[in-house]
């Protein structure tokens, strides 16, 4: 499964309330019914959301600092996963050798690696953008 931000909702007053800026932007695309398919959280996701967000916060910073298309938090997300060479790769018969994101995601990594690797995104958010790793979470934290 690919890496997203995760939707997450917490129960109040008999019903699920986005609990996460991706679950708000989730909800405002609803239209008429849905359907929920409850799982048990897996790894710390208070970490996960705050790298969601932090990825959120600074895609459009790192936008206005980059040429060509504008970077969104998926696109940033696959940045750092290359950087960090979090992918296998499909040599086709051409020749041409493919990355698989996909292939090491977050559900796959034990709760180490994914710690390893989100203080690492952080760090190199923190380098690109000139700005303490504690200013990005703050920010993050606030939103």
């Amino acid at each position: 499964m690919a890496d997203t931000a995760p939707l997450i909702f917490a129960p109040r007053l008999g019903g699920l309330f986005p609990a996460s800026p991706a679950a708000e932007k989730a909800m405002a695309d609803v239209k008429g019914n849905v359907r929920v398919k409850i799982t048990r959280m897996q790894g710390n996701h208070k970490r996960i959301a705050l790298y969601w967000i932090t990825l959120g916060i600074c895609a459009p910073m790192l936008s206005a600092m980059c040429e060509g298309d504008a970077i969104d938090d998926a696109m940033l997300h696959r940045i750092l996963k290359d950087r960090r060479g979090l992918y296998t790769t499909t040599t086709l018969p051409s020749g041409e050798v493919v990355k698989n994101y996909d292939s090491i995601s977050f559900a796959k990594m034990s709760e180490p690696e994914r710690n390893e690797y989100i203080s690492w995104a952080f760090e190199t958010l923190s380098k690109w953008l000139g700005v303490p790793v504690e200013a990005l979470t703050t920010e993050a934290r606030a939103a």
